[in-house]
């Protein structure tokens, strides 16, 4: 066999190997940046599809990202805070859920999961209230520690209310717990929720 035919077939064969990888594998990402696919679907935290929710300013909802006026743009509070500039620079974070998350439409049972530092609990659990935009409690309960909560780490927690209320917007408090009783050592975060 002639050797230029030999070296015409063996290019032949590359060239279509490597388009069948490209096929198969996806678009090649030379820069080393993630590749972006358009999809109505994400995964939640247990690897289960989805539908993607939208905000009206187009925020992934269902990926945990809201509106920031004061920034004029989409993030993640549990990574950017809306309002960094008018807190204190090393404000520490002791809570953040996974879900629900901040102005998502909820209905009972409510399913509650999240992370908290060791010590927002004690004896693995922390009080938690479902409240009206007023005030009113709609319910409360406690969230427990799913992990060894004596540590300074993060520890996920979970927790499910039963309620009932013709409110359609309300809050959700956890509380850190306090023993102690002492108003200094309270804390809490509110959670702004609609009701279904």
């Amino acid at each position: 066999m002639n050797k230029n035919y030999f070296l015409l077939i063996i290019t032949a064969i590359i060239l279509f190997s490597a388009l069948v990888l490209r096929i198969v594998n996806g678009p090649v990402n030379f820069e080393n940046k993630p590749v972006v696919f358009d999809s109505p679907f994400v995964f939640d935290d247990t690897d289960e599809f989805i539908e993607e929710e939208r905000d009206e300013h187009g925020c992934l909802v269902t990926a945990g990202y809201t509106w920031c006026e004061s920034k004029a743009k989409c993030l993640r509070p549990v990574e950017e805070n809306c309002e960094e500039d008018k807190l204190p620079s090393k404000a520490p974070i002791n809570v953040f859920l996974t879900y629900p998350l901040p102005g998502m439409s909820v209905s009972s049972p409510l399913n509650i999961k999240g992370m908290a530092r060791g010590n927002w609990f004690f004896e693995a659990t922390f009080p938690l209230t479902l409240e009206t935009k007023s005030g009113e409690i709609i319910v409360s309960s406690y969230a427990s520690a799913e992990a060894d909560w004596m540590t300074n780490d993060f520890v996920p927690f979970s927790a499910t209310l039963n309620f009932v209320t013709e409110e359609s917007e309300g809050n959700l408090i956890l509380h850190k717990d306090n023993p102690s009783g002492l108003k200094e050592q309270d804390a809490y975060i509110s959670i702004p929720l609609k009701f279904e």
